[in-house]
């Protein structure tokens, strides 16, 4: 007897497994139309002639709810029901509810391992956990941003994702393979920054990086300055940041609070952090002189550099200098300026 238990029990294990999505809606769909039919033999008008009421029956009757307010009056439709309606619908309603529970569980873990393909534009991905810099990143790019762009984080080394679930997170095996990154959708990314321990490896990946999406702003951290350099010299578009740890530290001691003021200028979290802003289609040439003190009057904000198509960056600009649509101004502000009134700055 325990060796037939054991094998029913196999066997159910088995063909539970092999159940799949499509098999249990054709399971479904058959068990309501026979449900119906069998309730409509057995002369039950009440539960077989309005649709509502047949479906709120079939749904209480399989959930074993069972309010009471509709039930079979005949013999045979009560008959059908106990030995149909309720054993059939017990059981595959209990199976939806599992299938369901398994569906959730994998589509969440697949997310959690980085597996799926995520269908983004205009994100921001980033390349690399480095456990000291990288948790710090991910939150001062999700204040920045406030939602307006997705953050999406590359690992080959993490399992699972260790940031929380609104930083989506893809798992490959090589950052320099094209078919895997592309799961994490780089050709249509904004913006790449390329963050690993190795410099080596951040060269290389930035080019590659490069080639897949020149479009993007790439944003690539090095130690070295020497490969820092060599990166925008491929890659002239491209910002290499290098530590600037030892230059801080001379500038400190030669005026004493720089390292307090760098700090506040890059601080996403309170104070005063520099921004920039693009000039847009529509607003005539100006000079920095015209918009200078409407920029402080109107915003609080104070121009510290330019960035322009013919001149390049310029820190602390003069007066006289010239600015027309695509040039960038950097600012330092309490926040960043959303919605700026150029014809109220510029006067025109």
């Amino acid at each position: 007897m325990h060796a037939i238990l054991k094998v029913i029990a196999n066997l159910i294990n088995k063909h539970f497994m092999a159940i799949n999505m499509y098999t249990l809606m054709f399971l479904l769909i058959s068990y309501v139309a026979l449900s119906w039919l069998g309730l409509t033999v057995a002369n039950e008008p009440h539960l077989t002639d309005n649709l509502a009421s047949f479906f709120y029956y079939i749904v209480t009757t399989s959930s074993t709810v069972g309010y009471g307010d509709l039930s079979p009056t005949t013999d045979h439709g009560r008959l059908f029901s106990a030995l149909f309606i309720i054993p059939c619908g017990v059981g595959l309603f209990a199976l939806s509810v599992g299938r369901m529970a398994v569906f959730f569980t994998d589509f969440w873990r697949t997310n959690r391992r980085g597996k799926q393909n995520l269908n983004l534009e205009n994100h921001i991905i980033v390349i690399g956990i480095n456990s000291a810099r990288t948790p710090h990143l991910i939150e001062m790019l999700k204040r920045e941003e406030q939602g307006r762009r997705e953050v999406v984080v590359v690992s080959c080394e993490y399992e699972e994702s260790p940031f929380d679930s609104d930083v989506h997170f893809v798992r490959v095996n090589s950052f320099t393979d094209a078919i895997e990154m592309e799961r994490s959708n780089l050709s249509k990314a904004s913006a790449v920054i390329v963050d690993t321990d190795l410099d080596d490896a951040t060269l290389t990946i930035s080019l590659f990086v490069a080639e897949q999406n020149s479009d993007a702003h790439l944003v690539a951290h090095f130690e070295d300055p020497i490969k820092r350099d060599l990166l925008h010299k491929y890659c002239p578009n491209s910002e290499c940041i290098s530590s600037l740890s030892t230059e801080l530290v001379a500038k400190s001691v030669m005026d004493k609070g720089s390292s307090f003021i760098h700090s506040e200028l890059v601080s996403a979290h309170e104070g005063q952090t520099q921004y920039s802003i693009e000039i847009p289609k529509g607003v005539e040439s100006f000079t920095i002189e015209s918009v200078y003190s409407p920029f402080k009057a109107q915003y609080e904000a104070i121009i510290i550099a330019i960035q322009s198509k013919n001149t390049g960056c310029k820190i602390n600009p003069s007066l006289d200098t010239v600015l027309s649509v695509g040039d960038v101004i950097y600012y330092i502000a309490d926040e960043r300026i959303i919605d700026l009134d150029w014809d109220s700055i510029t006067g025109n």
